[in-house]
């Protein structure tokens, strides 16, 4: 035990100083052989290739070696220097990358794959990453061109529709492979405990394919995320990339130069889409429309509406001022009419504000009504007696009334002259009183009513001539 500890740990020094890890612990690559691959020559080969690179890298959470290959390819990538695509196939947590990953024979971690195998490279080395690229995409590749459409449908479903076409004069058999990819994992981090970046979900296209010449294959699918095992994706990570794998086998190495050989066929058309966040417009300002005026405790019924730009189903958000707080409500379609109702307990001046959001949290401008609440009315009605009948109206209450209709009548069954009257007041201001009146002429005895401004009064008396006695009344 003693013997093997320090030729375990220096094993894991040269491991890690190499920048590559063994798949098995028993197997420990020279530093001799490493250093072919080292020290690339600077690539002299055009950047316009003939089409789209495919990058695979194999790749272990428990790498000590795997996240500066993790950082350098994602560096590369988001120079936008290169035409190419990759994706980390993390199998010692997803199945489907370990499938994939174990088709190369792998013998290390990192190892990166272009086209399938064309070149393999274990380790991290940005110079040889480069060369690599540019003499993938310098590679005489058969007329295929392939156009590709992604829609996130939501729940984590996307909608996948393609079309491959071959321009070549005869058929091309190969498979086609259809990654999704998570630009940013939300799942895995790498050895640092960083997340990986193009991390490999799964394949929502993996089959043999055969094209006749100058045709093409089309189809349209829906990949399930939740069905996948990836139920918390997010549109605005996901990318999918296509790509079109001949089927002629060239013998490759996944430990160079001569180790762990497999089968490359290669990527000889790649392209891909990126599902993004769409532009998400905020519904439109609602309008509400209901009564501007009103009295304590009463219950008023205000409709509220808005259309979202996009179609969405919204919720309402209502304050009405009042320090009863916000109260939300919803979903409703867009343009659909909602009432409300509320009742203010104390007078004063609201300024109900109303704001709309739709179902992905995007929220409109306020909307904005003011509503005076006033006590009641309070009107004194006296009526008074002598030469004619007359009331003498006084305002009561805390508010100035205008337009105040009055009138006054009386039954009696000898009444020959001003049995009826009625007016109006132009304004009565908080305490002050305005007195109307009726002359009259008959006999005998009347009952007497007087209204204004919704109150009443009535009295009985007696009618003698022109004059009149008041005998009793009530307000």
């Amino acid at each position: 035990m003693k013997k093997i500890l320090p030729i375990v740990l220096i094993a894991i020094l040269v491991l890690s100083g190499l920048g590559v890890s063994a798949l098995q612990s028993d197997k420990i690559k020279s530093a001799m052989e490493l250093n072919v691959y080292q020290n690339p020559s600077t690539s002299t080969l055009p950047r316009d290739y003939t089409h789209t690179v495919l990058v695979e890298v194999g790749t272990a959470t428990w790498c000590p070696s795997c996240p500066e290959s993790n950082e350098a390819w994602h560096t590369i990538y988001g120079s936008g220097d290169y035409n190419f695509e990759y994706t980390e196939l993390v199998y010692d947590k997803n199945p489907v990358a370990s499938s994939r990953f174990y088709e190369f024979n792998p013998a290390w971690v990192p190892t990166s794959y272009w086209d399938g195998g064309e070149f393999v490279y274990p380790g991290t080395n940005i110079a040889t990453f480069h060369n690599n690229l540019d003499s993938s995409g310098s590679r005489a590749v058969p007329d295929l061109v392939a156009d590709l459409n992604a829609t996130w449908l939501g729940s984590a479903q996307i909608q996948i529709s393609y079309n491959v076409a071959n321009n070549e004069a005869s058929n091309y058999p190969g498979h086609l492979r259809i990654y999704i990819i998570e630009l940013n994992s939300t799942l895995w981090n790498d050895y640092s405990g960083k997340p990986y970046h193009h991390a490999f979900l799964d394949f929502a296209v993996n089959q043999v394919i055969d094209i006749p010449a100058a045709d093409s294959i089309a189809d349209t699918i829906v990949w399930d995320g939740t069905a996948a095992g990836y139920p918390g994706i997010t549109q605005d990570n996901i990318q999918v990339i296509l790509a079109v794998f001949g089927d002629t086998p060239h013998q490759s190495f996944s430990d160079p130069p001569s180790g762990n050989p497999f089968w490359a066929y290669y990527s000889d058309e790649c392209t891909a889409v990126t599902l993004g966040e769409t532009q998400n417009n905020p519904p439109e300002t609602p309008t509400i429309d209901g009564p501007t005026t009103g009295t304590p405790g009463t219950s008023y019924t205000y409709t509220i509406s808005t259309t979202d730009p996009d179609g969405d189903d919204v919720y309402y958000c209502v304050n009405w001022s009042d320090g009863t707080g916000e109260v939300c409500t919803g979903p409703f379609s867009s343009g659909e009419n909602v009432t409300a109702t509320h009742t203010w307990s104390e007078p004063g001046t609201y300024v109900i504000k109303v704001k709309a959001h739709d179902i992905y949290d995007a929220e409109s401008n306020p909307g904005t009504l003011e509503v005076t609440i006033t006590q009641h009315p309070s009107v004194q009605i006296t009526i008074n007696g002598g030469l004619g009948i007359s009331a003498t109206i006084k305002n009561n209450g805390t508010t100035d009334l205008t337009n105040i209709n009055w009138s006054i009548a009386l039954n009696g069954k000898l009444m020959f002259f001003g049995k009826s009257k009625s007016g109006a007041i132009d304004a009565l201001a908080v305490g002050e009183s305005v007195t109307v009146k009726d002359f009259v002429f008959g006999f005998g005895k009347t009952g007497i009513a007087v209204e204004a401004g919704g109150f009443g009064a009535s009295a009985s008396g007696t009618v003698l001539l022109f004059y009149v006695f008041v005998s009793g009344g009530c307000q």
